[in-house]
């Protein structure tokens, strides 16, 4: 929000620390959505220069993901409803600069690098840790958030698992969500610390 209001650069490295945080998963989607690795590729792009064009839409207040999925969502949504499908880049497509130097980074994100796994190594240690502690101090708000996190269960789904009217589980999926902030602070700080 605040990149937004700034404008210039501030917005572009939000927009590069949205797309490290979430193309993994936008991407995920996409390509269940698309069958087509080439497309979904496109269409996360096109969902990030949407995020960009809506972020003063954006209510602080709700999650970012699920804002930016929803907009991935609509976006695939119209892309199936079109009947032609873009023609995939080829080798010899005469690809702009623009997006051979974003497949070359992308390329470099997966090549193996062990400085880099050794740090999601310990990332994912600590995220372990953080986790258990969680579970055993408040093992029903743990549950509720891996239903949300793990398994993509909507708020509608968590009310009628937990037996609650939809405003008494918004307003325990929030006390949720703040209990975990609590406990997983430590990996929040360390994966703060290594971008």
């Amino acid at each position: 929000m605040r990149a937004c209001r700034n404008g210039g650069a501030a917005i572009e490295q939000a927009l590069r620390q949205l797309d490290r945080a979430y193309f993994a998963v936008l991407m995920k989607e996409a390509e269940r959505g698309l069958r087509d690795r080439d497309a979904a590729c496109d269409l996360v792009q096109d969902t990030f220069i949407r995020v960009w064009q809506r972020c003063a839409t954006f209510r602080g207040g709700s999650e970012l993901l699920p804002w930016i999925k929803s907009i991935l969502r609509h976006q695939l949504l119209d892309r199936l409803r079109a009947d032609g499908r873009e023609v995939p880049l080829g080798e010899d497509s005469g690809a702009s600069p623009e997006v051979e130097n974003r497949l070359l980074e992308l390329s470099e994100d997966v090549a193996p690098n062990p400085e880099k796994e050794a740090r999601q190594r310990e990332l994912d240690q600590c995220f372990r840790r953080c986790w258990q502690r969680f579970v055993e101090a408040a093992p029903s708000h743990a549950l509720v958030i891996s239903w949300i996190a793990e398994d993509g269960l909507s708020h509608e789904e968590v009310a009628a698992l937990l037996e609650r009217t939809p405003g008494a589980t918004r307003e325990f999926i929030s006390q949720c969500r703040k209990r975990a902030r609590v406990h997983l602070d430590e990996w929040y700080r360390l994966a703060a610390g290594m971008e």
